[in-house]
């Protein structure tokens, strides 16, 4: 699976940063499954909201321990910034400017499946949690798309802790067209919040913050596809504690044969839904 890698700009004090290896286990390359050392940078870009083509910002090579490490507070991301991380080989030049997103290098060398990961962590009053922050290439040139999300995990949370709920966006063919994040309980089909973002940025919606749902919330956008990162953090007056969780798209709640049938009827079920506004 080729993969993107995003670096985003979040609030609430909390920073984030990459980790992404050139190393692989490879299970076709010999008997001995020795790890393969790819000839790999990576290429930092950033599409400015309203400019044309995307940026580098930087390109990073690894070091000693094959190692590359990106920090969103070496390049002053603010809240809802984005930077894309690109592999790309060694040898290849990086233009200063593309009109489209340049395509990721893949470490795949041979018929074995290789799994594109790259480590996303986020940083809080001395604290850290990770999370896998690979965005796959085929969702990234989707031109259009939908998202249906669900976290019951927000109120299993400490009293007084705050969720903060960053949906990342990456597009290889930009569109200055707003989109829409529609925030609801599920039971109710009550509408607490509309939230507006962008595609290659991050829409980021702090909870409760005057949110109070009675129940599991939904989230939903019928313009482009999309990745939740719920992060949650203690109160003020406790300990320092942070959790990161992720949702999976409708497809990864079923089996095999049931999975388009079945997300095709999820889908339908929740982007149909007709919602009560406040």
């Amino acid at each position: 699976m080729t993969c993107y890698y995003p670096l985003p700009g979040l609030s609430q004090g909390i920073g984030s940063s990459l980790t992404y290896s050139v190393f692989t286990l490879n299970e076709a390359t010999g008997a001995l499954r020795a790890p393969q050392r790819h000839r790999l940078d990576l290429a930092l870009y950033r599409r400015p909201e309203g400019a044309t083509p995307w940026l580098l910002v930087d390109r990073l090579s690894p070091d000693a321990c094959g190692d590359i490490v990106a920090r969103s507070e070496d390049y002053s991301l603010g809240p809802g910034d984005l930077l894309v991380a690109v592999p790309v080989s060694q040898e290849a030049r990086s233009e200063p400017q593309a009109a489209l997103l340049p395509l990721p290098a893949s470490k795949r060398v041979d018929r074995a499946p290789v799994a594109e990961r790259c480590s996303l962590a986020f940083h809080w009053r001395g604290i850290n949690s990770s999370y896998q922050g690979e965005f796959p290439l085929r969702m990234a040139e989707l031109s259009r798309g939908t998202m249906v999300s669900f976290d019951p995990l927000l109120h299993a949370s400490v009293p007084g802790a705050l969720t903060l709920v960053c949906l990342v966006n990456i597009s290889r063919r930009d569109d200055p067209t707003p989109l829409r994040l529609e925030v609801f309980e599920a039971h109710s089909r009550r509408l607490l919040r509309e939230v507006s973002w962008r595609r290659n940025g991050c829409a980021l919606l702090a909870l409760p913050d005057g949110l109070e749902p009675d129940g599991e919330l939904v989230f939903r956008s019928t313009d482009a596809v999309g990745i939740p990162i719920f992060i949650t953090i203690s109160g003020a007056d406790g300990p320092a504690s942070m959790s990161v969780e992720h949702t999976h798209p409708p497809t990864e709640l079923f089996w095999e044969q049931d999975r388009i049938a079945g997300s095709r009827a999820l889908k339908t079920t929740w982007l149909g839904a007709s919602l009560q506004c406040p």
